[in-house]
């Protein structure tokens, strides 16, 4: 390979034209000033509202679950008055505890928890009723 030092091995005169030869679809429209559209802040209220609702939305395995250690509080509740009454005494509070537990009733979207849950709801009403007449007869 002969070097020859007059010549540039790197310039090409065909280079300058490409871009001024491209097609003319890929060409850039020189007639009208580009303009760029300014980017409209972000309302920070806006992104706020919505954490707050996605912190809101509940888990649906959280409320089966939650609804699940109600009805074994609610079931041990009922077994402790069972104890009760077979000693010939019933824990004092145990009617405001069935109650309270009663109130606390909520859907989990599983048929079958629901229906038992709902079971035990009418056996928590009917027994929190029976304390409600054994202490009015009192």
């Amino acid at each position: 390979m002969k070097i020859e030092p007059g010549r540039n091995v790197g310039s090409s005169s065909s280079a300058g034209k490409a871009g001024k030869t491209a097609a003319p679809g890929f060409a850039p429209a020189t007639d009208a000033p580009q303009r760029t559209a300014a980017a409209a802040p972000t309302g920070a209220v806006a992104s706020l509202d919505s954490i707050l609702a996605l912190q809101g939305a509940e888990d649906p395995m959280q409320r089966r679950a939650r609804q699940r250690r109600r009805g074994q509080e609610a079931l041990d509740t009922l077994e402790e008055l069972e104890r009760g009454l077979v000693l010939g005494r019933a824990p004092g509070g145990l009617k405001a505890r069935l109650e309270a537990l009663h109130g606390r009733s909520e859907q989990t979207g599983d048929a079958g928890l629901d229906a038992i849950l709902h079971e035990i709801d009418v056996r928590l009403a009917v027994e929190a009723a029976k304390l409600e007449r054994i202490s009015g007869k009192v």
